[in-house]
């Protein structure tokens, strides 16, 4: 077998190369700290917009959706309930048409712009708090009956949180994660968590982005639903985006 050293010195004479030193290349990678590889020096980028990068900023109101609930978007009657109904979602006490009845809602859902938070804010008149059994945020078109991505029952009592006639309370995304591990058997399956995409329906929004998409997609709403309300709702608002104040007139 030939020597390596013999075919590069065979080479470089063929080439008129002259052979590197195998010593002295070594020397030259442990002077330098790394192998061989030539490093570029950092090029300064210069700003594409003149926006001061500030990541606390993040924690600051971004996306911000309003809605006005009443009995009139509620997708139906409650006599309409259909008969395979669970117990759970039927109603206890005698219903009242929707064009009888008084209750109405106000609320917001305001994101912080990093998507880590989200704060919901929801005042009511004309609903017994005692008489609410269930207040969610649903993912659904307007007059569609969709499943529920924020179940606000989950984490304690509705009529205390209603005391006063209105729900102050913070998200985050264990909220949508304890939505759908509180859905049971095939009820649960259908109604508790929203699918990312409707081909999928396994695949459930876990993030408060992905609820800020549905929001911005207009197909997100807050429902409330009492003893004679349960399976529609007695109120029910569609989110839509907080309109730009009106810059005022010099």
């Amino acid at each position: 077998m030939i020597p390596l050293a013999a075919l590069l010195a065979t080479t470089a004479f063929l080439t008129g190369c002259a052979v590197p030193d195998a010593n002295a290349r070594r020397g030259d990678q442990e002077h330098h700290g790394h192998s061989s590889e030539i490093t570029e020096p950092k090029a300064e980028i210069a700003p594409v917009l003149d926006i001061p990068l500030d990541p606390s900023a993040g924690r600051e109101i971004g996306l911000v959706f309003e809605s006005y609930l009443s009995p009139q978007q509620e997708a139906g009657e409650e006599a309409d309930t259909p008969g395979i109904t669970p117990d759970v979602f039927k109603s206890t006490e005698p219903s009242t048409p929707r064009e009888e009845r008084d209750s109405r809602g106000h609320g917001i859902v305001a994101f912080s712009r990093d998507f880590s938070r989200a704060y919901v804010q929801l005042a009511i008149e004309n609903i017994d708090p005692d008489d609410i059994v269930m207040a969610h945020l649903h993912c659904g078109k307007p007059g569609q009956l969709g499943p529920i991505i924020v179940d606000f029952g989950s984490t304690g009592s509705l009529s205390e949180y209603f005391a006063d006639g209105r729900l102050d309370y913070e998200l985050t995304n264990r909220d949508l994660e304890r939505t759908i591990e509180g859905g049971e058997g095939i009820v649960g399956a259908f109604t508790a968590g929203c699918p990312i995409i409707l081909a999928r329906p396994g695949d459930r929004i876990r993030t408060l982005s992905g609820m800020a998409v549905v929001a911005e997609e207009g197909e997100l709403y807050f429902n409330i639903h009492t003893k004679s309300q349960t399976f529609y709702g007695d109120i029910r608002g569609q989110l839509y985006p907080v309109a730009a104040p009106t810059p005022a007139q010099p």
